[in-house]
């Protein structure tokens, strides 16, 4: 971070580096006596449409939920955004799944039965977004079978509400209760997407999916397991599309490319 950082954020009194990202680079800092988390957004290049100014306004608006940190600061020269730093344990490192499970489902009830009538960034604005980065005939082949997929689930199902999209365990801490963080991928969406992936990525037994549903408020002879397999499917496509273009934008890991290949066999694609 250059000396110029500290001209336009004035409290700012200390930080330290968390993870040097691909397009945010993460501090802990100190900001008013507060123990907060900055992002700088590096975005002159910007393939999955991120605007930090989209975060931060839905986080000022929502922020009566408890979902999400508090926003405490936004430059707009700089794409620097500060919020309250949360305290809590990963979901994951919990012995109390049962519990947290629990909590998750009722987190997400709130979630998506908040009124944002202020906020009109919707998933499909992302998906077009993506779909303009592929760009040989097998990347838009994949493109085009999410985007259907999408649009028929879209046709079915109807009603749309504020979705965080990015439900691994990795943005969901535990103390008192539930929050989630790194809410850049947040827009109005169905609400299966966010339970089909979080059942995806905290790997629920079926048992626990049941049990999950029934906290949300799903009783069993209500679950349509089959919508809820079309979303898992979608959530794999969107996790595939997003591989590829940082594939082709930045660096990609080892473990990255073994998941594109593997979901690559799964969608057969």
């Amino acid at each position: 971070m250059t000396h110029d950082f500290f001209d336009c954020i004035d409290g700012l009194e200390s930080f330290s580096i968390i993870k040097d990202g691909l397009y945010k680079d993460t501090y802990r800092c100190l900001y008013k006596g507060r123990r907060a988390i900055l992002s700088h957004y590096q975005i002159d290049i910007n393939p999955f449409n991120i605007d930090p100014k989209r975060e931060f306004n839905l986080l000022s608006s929502i922020e009566q939920i408890k979902l999400t940190p508090e926003p405490l600061f936004y430059d707009e020269e700089f794409k620097i955004m500060i919020v309250t730093e949360v305290e809590g344990e990963h979901i994951l490192q919990s012995t109390n799944r049962k519990s947290l499970l629990s909590s998750l489902a009722k987190s997400l009830i709130s979630l998506h039965s908040y009124p944002v009538d202020d906020f009109d960034y919707a998933f499909h604005d992302s998906l077009i977004a993506y779909g303009r980065q592929m760009e040989n005939e097998d990347e838009k082949s994949v493109f085009k079978a999410a985007i259907e997929l999408h649009d028929s689930l879209s046709d079915e199902h109807g009603k749309y509400c504020l979705c965080h999209n990015d439900l691994h365990p990795e943005n969901v801490l535990c103390s008192d209760q539930i929050q989630f963080i790194d809410w850049e991928y947040a827009s109005l969406n169905l609400p299966y997407f966010d339970l089909a992936y979080a059942i995806e990525h905290f790997e629920m037994s079926e048992s626990e999916i049941l049990y999950f549903l029934s906290e949300y408020g799903l009783a069993t002879q209500d679950i349509d397991i089959e919508t809820l397999e079309q979303f898992g499917k979608l959530s794999k496509y969107v996790t595939l599309i997003w591989l590829l273009i940082l594939n082709k934008c930045y660096t990609i890991k080892p473990s990255e490319t073994k998941l594109m290949t593997s979901l690559k066999t799964e969608l057969n694609v």
